[in-house]
C-alpha cells in the first residue's frame, strides 16, 4: 500500500456528514486487514483485529472521518443558491471558491457576493457565509427544478502534490489521520498484536464529536489513541500554538488526556527516533479525544495530531512525512500494549 496514493484516494472521496463514500472507501482499505468490520447508525465505521491473548485488553486507534462542508439553505430570485456551514468555515477562503453540489449528476458552482442590494455587509470586512452565494449557472427556475434545498455542498475534489513530500487538497483534516491509522496497520501487519486493536473511523466530528462518542461505547477500549490534525505555522499564525510542516507528529499534552498514555507516547518516540514535536493545552482538546476519554466509564486517552495549513479551507497541505511519523508511533504503542501495564 503506498501512502500517497491511498491518502489521495481517500481525499477524492466525499465525506460531508450525510454522505458516506469517504467511510466506504476508508472501510475498504481496512478490510485488507480485518473482515470483523461494524457499522452504526451514524455511520462511524470500525473493525478489530485480534490477539493471540483472548484475555488481552482492547486498544482504540481512532480518527473522524468527516469534512467540513455545506447545506442548500435557499435559492434567491436571480438563481443564486445560499448555503449553510456543515461544519466551521473559514469565510476568508470563500471567495470564487470553486463547489461540487452533490446532485446527481454533480453540478459545479463558484462562490460569489451576492448583489450589494441584497447585502447590508460593509466595505472592507469579509462577507459572512450568508451573504454569499453560488453560481451555478441556472435561472431559480431551472435551480429549484435541479437542486431540491438540502442538498449537500463541497469544495470540489482535488489533489496537488507540492514540492518535497507535501501535499494539497480539500477534506485532508482528517483523512490525514485515518491515512496514519491505516499505514499503522500496514506496518503492525503480520506482527503477534499484544492487545485487541480496534480501529475506528468517526463521523460528525466537525457537528461537535459527535461520532467518536457512539463509536467508543461500542468498542469498550481500555486505552485509546485520537489521530487528527492541528494547526502548521503559517506567516499570519503565532508560532507559540503552531507545529511545524515536516517537523513530525505532534503529542497532545492536556489535562483532559491520560498522562500515562502521553508519557509512553513521548517515550516511544525517543527510543524509536520518531520526529514529534508537542502541543499543550490548559484545558480540552477540541477533538474526538475528549468525549472518548469520558466515554463508558471512562478510557485512556492520548492525542496525536499531524500538523496542516490551512485548515477548514479548500487547500488544507501537510506533509507525507509527518503522516508517516504518525503511524510508526502508533505502531509502536500497539506493540507496547497501549500503555497498559500490571
Amino acid at each position: 500500500m503506498e501512502l500517497k496514493s491511498m491518502l489521495k484516494e481517500l481525499c477524492l472521496s466525499t465525506g460531508v456528514n450525510g454522505v458516506d463514500e469517504a467511510s466506504k472507501t476508508a472501510e475498504q482499505y481496512l478490510r485488507n486487514y480485518t473482515q470483523d468490520i461494524h457499522r452504526d447508525a451514524l455511520g462511524n465505521v470500525w473493525g478489530f483485529l485480534p490477539s493471540a491473548d483472548k484475555n488481552a485488553p482492547t486498544v482504540l486507534l481512532e480518527a473522524h472521518i468527516d469534512e467540513i462542508g455545506f447545506v442548500v439553505s435557499y435559492i434567491d430570485e436571480q438563481g443564486f443558491l445560499h448555503l449553510s456551514a456543515c461544519g466551521g468555515v473559514d469565510n476568508r477562503t470563500l471567495s470564487n471558491a470553486s463547489v461540487t453540489v452533490l446532485t446527481n449528476p454533480p453540478i459545479s458552482g463558484i462562490f460569489c457576493t451576492v448583489p450589494p442590494h441584497l447585502s447590508q455587509k460593509k466595505e472592507n470586512t469579509v462577507p459572512e457565509l450568508s451573504e454569499r452565494g453560488v453560481d451555478v449557472g441556472m435561472s431559480k427556475e431551472e435551480a429549484d427544478i435541479a437542486i431540491p434545498l438540502g442538498t449537500k455542498t463541497l469544495f470540489t475534489p482535488h489533489f496537488d502534490e507540492l514540492l518535497g513530500d507535501n501535499v494539497c487538497a480539500k477534506a485532508l483534516d482528517n483523512r490525514a489521520g485515518v491515512a496514519a491509522i491505516l499505514q499503522a496497520l500496514e506496518y503492525l501487519k503480520e506482527k503477534p498484536l499484544p492487545v485487541r486493536l480496534a480501529v475506528a473511523f468517526c463521523t460528525q466530528e466537525e457537528l461537535g464529536t459527535r461520532g467518536a462518542r457512539t463509536a467508543t461505547f461500542s468498542v469498550k477500549p481500555d486505552a485509546a489513541i485520537s489521530v487528527d490534525v492541528s494547526f502548521a505555522h503559517t506567516p499570519d499564525a503565532d508560532k507559540r500554538e503552531c507545529g511545524v510542516l515536516g517537523g513530525g507528529v505532534m503529542l497532545g499534552i492536556s489535562p483532559a488526556l491520560d498522562l500515562n498514555v502521553t508519557n509512553t507516547l513521548r517515550d516511544l518516540a525517543t527510543k524509536h527516533a520518531i520526529p514529534v514535536q508537542y502541543e499543550v493545552m490548559g484545558e480540552s482538546t477540541g477533538t474526538d479525544a475528549d468525549n472518548i476519554g469520558i466515554s463508558g466509564e471512562g478510557v485512556a486517552t492520548g492525542l496525536l495530531s499531524i500538523p496542516l495549513r490551512y485548515m477548514h479551507t479548500p487547500v488544507e497541505t501537510v506533509s507525507l512525512h509527518d503522516i508517516d511519523a504518525t503511524a510508526k508511533l502508533l505502531a509502536s504503542f500497539v506493540l507496547e500494549g497501549g500503555a497498559l501495564h500490571d
